[in-house]
């Protein structure tokens, strides 16, 4: 493995004809990296906006230094150059707690000291304006994934009648088409193309590691925004996400930092100091628990059944196979995601989303514990706080007291020196309606209905 000492944010160029936009990086001159965006989707029935290339480097910039990290993380220098753009000392802060603070797990991983690197200088004195846009439509541009909580948020939208969009950034899978087939939407999809070179350096040996992709796809869904003229970008984080994993020194390592309320709030404050007034970027779920939004999507939301997955082990194994299962049944995500739903679903249903009952599986006795919070620290997964995890599971054995497996008996081992009113307690936390952070009130109206 090569050292190399400066990571070098090269430039980027935006085709007004097609709106293909390739991002160019390099470690050292020596090194090189192009990305390629493809943003416009021929499929999308829209009106074509007319191309204007100095509004577009106002969001095409940042997005520029977000897409960046993962080609910095093959191997971290102190040093990044941004040769292009100028960055205030206030961008120079964002884009340095940007990285470090998503590389946390990264860091961790790979025992690398985040406190010496991320130190951002730029080069160019030529300053890139934010823009004012007075045509912007009301309606929604919403990202989704294979799982439930996007779901939730699309049903909450399409039974309010609002007018969104589904997005879909850097692959189709049978997943999401059969979603879109239930809501009877079409999607705007846009393709990336990740440099050939980052799996040739990985394979040889250069560092790897996660990257929170919805982190980038905020940046990509702001230039969606733009080009298409969409006022709000509606994600679907929850509370959840705020809870951190463990600690590197001082600094909190999140596998879900980019779903964060931290996160969200400093990414709306650059939105407005240097992209867009108008354009409103938020989580229309953050004001609720991951359990809270398993019971929604349990109760109200069947029909998606067998058609969601919040299982990421398993498409990595099997991403071409057509006929795959949708959980590995065997990963954090998937007993969590059983753990929380199980509350409130028959056991047919059960039987129907997860084809077995995970609680009698002695295997995953570890992982269960690990998300009680009773072993190590939680996963490195998209799972909810510790304490959600026992009061799911709590629930389940309230209504199923008869139920029996070697795992709920270390569980009712354990619970059994609680206090009394501890699950009481944490199902007024974990169910209360909480204050949704940052949505306009237009959509707060339509939370206070569910």
């Amino acid at each position: 493995m090569q050292n190399f000492e400066i990571f070098y944010f090269e430039g980027f160029e935006f085709d007004q004809e097609t709106w293909l936009t390739s991002f160019f990086y390099s470690f050292d001159k020596k090194e090189f990296f192009e990305e390629k965006i493809y943003f416009y989707d021929a499929n999308f029935d829209f009106e074509r906006k007319g191309g204007n290339f100095w509004e577009s480097k106002t969001f095409l910039f940042p997005l520029f230094l977000a897409l960046g990290i993962s080609y910095y993380k093959l191997f971290p220098t102190k040093k990044l150059i941004v040769e292009t753009w100028f960055l205030d000392e206030a961008q120079k802060i964002f884009w340095k707690d940007f990285y470090i603070s998503w590389l946390g797990e990264f860091f961790y991983r790979n025992k690398l000291d985040y406190r010496a690197y991320g130190n951002f200088e730029s080069k160019s004195q030529k300053y890139i304006q934010k823009i004012s846009q007075k045509n912007l439509q009301n309606k929604s541009l919403l990202p989704i994934g294979w799982g439930k909580d996007s779901i939730v948020s699309s049903e909450i939208l399409e039974q309010n009648n609002k007018n969104y969009t589904p997005f879909i950034f850097w692959k189709k899978d049978n997943i999401k088409e059969n979603q879109l087939k239930i809501i009877q939407k079409q999607a705007i999809f846009i393709k990336r193309e990740l440099s050939p070179n980052l799996f040739t350096l990985t394979k040889q040996g250069y560092y790897n590691g996660h990257i929170p992709i919805s982190g980038i796809i905020s940046f990509v869904s702001l230039f969606v925004a733009y080009l298409y003229d969409y006022k709000n970008i509606i994600f679907s984080n929850e509370k959840s996400a705020n809870s951190g994993n463990t600690f590197l020194w001082e600094l909190e390592v999140n596998h879900q930092y980019s779903k964060s309320l931290d996160f969200e709030g400093k990414l709306r404050n650059y939105i407005k100091s240097y992209i867009s007034d108008e354009i409103e970027y938020f989580s229309l779920l953050r004001g609720f628990y991951e359990i809270k939004i398993a019971s929604f999507f349990a109760s109200f939301w069947k029909k998606y059944f067998a058609s969601f997955s919040s299982c990421n082990t398993n498409f990595k194994i099997n991403q071409e196979q057509k006929n795959q299962k949708l959980w590995c049944n065997a990963c954090p995500k998937c007993v969590f995601v059983y753990s929380i739903l199980r509350a409130f679903l028959s056991e047919q249903e059960n039987i129907e989303i997860f084809w077995k009952e995970l609680y009698k599986d002695e295997a995953l006795g570890d992982l269960f514990l690990e998300i009680w919070g009773w072993k190590d620290f939680k996963p490195f997964e998209c799972v909810g706080e510790e304490e959600e995890a026992r009061l799911a599971t709590y629930l389940f054995l309230e209504k199923n007291p008869d139920f029996a497996s070697d795992i709920v008996s270390i569980f009712r081992a354990k619970i059994s020196f609680f206090p009394k009113n501890y699950f009481e307690n944490l199902e007024k936390k974990y169910f209360a309606r909480n204050e949704e952070n940052f949505i306009p009130e237009e959509f707060k109206k339509l939370l206070r209905n569910i």
